[in-house]
């Protein structure tokens, strides 16, 4: 991948991805054989889109150490130890990184500078895949599964992501991220179910596992509440459009200087 492969992108939105698998899904209808196999397709969706931000997160890394020797030294000389991007925490550190950039040559830089910003920002993405979903062979067959995201994603507070210079999201309870959820950490228990359930679909844990849900899972209404295919996505997509955002401006600075 040459330079401007890389740039692009890392500028382009994995809206585009979710958008072509569910436009090429509802040309199967919405019969008992799409019922059969739209899980695996939900499933692939998600491994696709989780693993194009991963990639992303490298990228970043690497057009920040192209333009900055010290922090190639720093990040890739005395050892990568970002893993896979996978991780929150390891995509809340490649932020702080692209932040602390784009600070060193304007000190005064905000993303989401104030609570109105940053609720536009949620709205967005709700409508980006409310958009995508409705009225498709998929919503239809997740009906409320598809109304409970609506519902439930549009009233996160502003409070659950982007920090200036800090975590991604608001961090909760990383032992119990759900049993302790409060208004803060609502979109951080997403991303503990979203990141569970990547590591069963990548790598096939199901496999040797009862296909069956916990009965417990059953009862636990938060549980059923954020374990949302469709919060899956809007999780994701709220990360992507806060590095897009800050990797342009990022590209704007470097280009002037």
């Amino acid at each position: 991948m040459n330079r401007e492969e890389h740039l692009t992108f890392i500028n382009s939105s994995i809206v585009g991805i979710m958008r072509d698998v569910v436009s090429s899904a509802n040309l199967l209808g919405d019969g008992m054989a799409f019922y059969a196999v739209h899980g695996y397709l939900l499933q692939s969706l998600l491994l696709q889109m989780t693993g194009a931000q991963e990639q992303k997160m490298k990228c970043i890394c690497w057009e920040l150490a192209t333009n900055n020797l010290q922090y190639r030294y720093i990040r890739y000389y005395k050892g990568w130890t970002l893993s896979e991007c996978s991780t929150l925490e390891n995509k809340s550190i490649v932020y702080k990184d692209l932040m602390k950039a784009v600070q060193s040559m304007d000190s005064n830089y905000k993303p989401y500078p104030d609570n109105t910003a940053r609720l536009k920002l949620r709205d967005d993405v709700l409508n980006q895949v409310s958009t995508v979903f409705d009225g498709t062979n998929i919503a239809k067959l997740r009906k409320k599964e598809f109304e409970s995201f609506i519902t439930t994603f549009g009233t996160f507070a502003e409070s659950n992501f982007v920090p200036d210079n800090g975590p991604l999201l608001k961090n909760g309870n990383k032992e119990a991220p759900l049993a302790q959820i409060n208004a803060d950490t609502k979109m951080y228990a997403v991303y503990h179910l979203l990141y569970s359930h990547r590591n069963r679909c990548a790598h096939n844990t199901l496999s040797y596992q009862l296909n069956i849900p916990h009965l417990d899972e059953l009862k636990d209404e938060t549980y059923q509440t954020y374990n949302n295919i469709f919060m899956f996505y809007a999780t994701l997509i709220i990360i992507d459009e806060v590095f897009r955002k800050v990797f342009a401006h990022y590209q704007e600075l470097i280009n002037v200087g």
